[in-house]
């Protein structure tokens, strides 16, 4: 079995009845959900009984936090994933990329590969899935760039008919592309830097004395394609 550390506690419904939720039950929860879908049990074959037996709790403790499958799922995926870096004095560009590096440093995480490719393997049996994977556990990083986007819109730095969600799927779309279905590493941010220069060069602003054919000095010329 693939080690995995002990995840904090994601989000789940309040405890019922006023009784104090146990901290330690709550990662032990979470960490058998992990490791059954980490090992290969799917999410059709994951129930409440297998996790109870391997946390080595009652099935009511569960129910008492997540009230189903798909709630826990999520609590457990979103348990793994990293807060949005500080952006705060960052320009439009230091911004885009320390968002999109960060995608790096979760991909990197093998076992997190697993865990998404079983999800993305129930999207077609169940996209509601899917929908509230993006509503919860991407959702910080998600309103992190649209916000990043809008702001270079009304700073004049990005077109004003840039479509935001078009833009977000742009920025993400490579690194996952390369770290979860082809399966390749990244070994530092250049690859982020690429991508958001690349993006940058098609919607930025075209200002005075520059064209299309002469971006400014840190965006990559047409003769260095992304890899």
């Amino acid at each position: 079995m693939p080690h995995v550390d002990p995840p904090t506690a994601g989000p789940g419904p309040s405890p019922r009845g006023g009784r104090q939720r146990d901290p330690a039950a709550d990662q032990a929860i979470l960490h058998s959900t992990l490791g059954l879908l980490s090992e290969g049990c799917s999410f059709g074959d994951l129930s409440m009984d297998l996790v109870a037996q391997r946390a080595g709790v009652a099935r009511a403790t569960i129910y008492r936090r997540w009230r189903n499958k798909e709630e826990l799922v999520l609590a457990a995926l979103g348990s793994l994933d990293l807060p949005v870096p500080p952006l705060d004095g960052l320009s439009l560009r230091e911004r885009l990329v320390a968002l999109v590096d960060q995608l790096r440093h979760r991909g990197q995480d093998t076992h997190l590969h697993r865990l998404i490719g079983s999800l993305l393997g129930e999207a077609v049996r169940r996209p509601q899935l899917v929908e509230r994977f993006e509503n919860t556990v991407v959702a910080a990083r998600h309103e992190a760039l649209l916000r990043v986007l809008t702001d270079g819109i009304d700073s004049g730095e990005l077109r004003a008919d840039l479509d935001l969600d078009d833009a977000v799927e742009i920025l993400t779309g490579p690194m996952a592309a390369r770290l979860i279905l082809r399966q390749r590493p990244v070994e530092s941010a250049a690859f982020a830097e690429r991508i958001v220069d690349t993006f940058l060069n098609g919607t930025r602003t075209i200002r005075a004395g520059t064209s299309p054919a002469t971006p400014p000095e840190h965006l990559p010329r047409p003769e260095e394609p992304l890899p």
